[in-house]
């Protein structure tokens, strides 16, 4: 992991290219390997369910570098909440 992973502001293609990247290592379904995810795009609308929600929420802690809240993550968040929410525990708003 580098320095820039951890450092860099929290952006909609950031936390989507997670997604894909999970999908990719077979993590979340197959469909968001390639899907258009946009920042209105939730939890519950790119069909994860609460493992795929804990994956998701791991693979964020590990690349931001920080411990999340444990009630960080709702089906209803959408993306970009997502990385608002990383920007303002890490005191980088957008």
């Amino acid at each position: 992991m580098t320095d820039q992973e951890h450092t860099g502001a929290w952006t909609v293609e950031r936390v989507a290219g997670v997604v894909r990247s999970l999908a990719e290592e077979e993590e979340l379904p197959e469909h968001l390997k390639s899907a258009q995810i946009s920042g209105q795009d939730t939890v519950e609308t790119l069909g994860l369910d609460s493992l795929g929600a804990v994956f998701l929420i791991e693979r964020l802690e590990e690349l931001a570098g920080i411990p999340l809240p444990d009630d960080f993550l709702n089906f209803e968040d959408s993306i970009a909440v997502i990385a608002d929410s990383i920007n303002g525990l890490l005191g980088k708003g957008t």
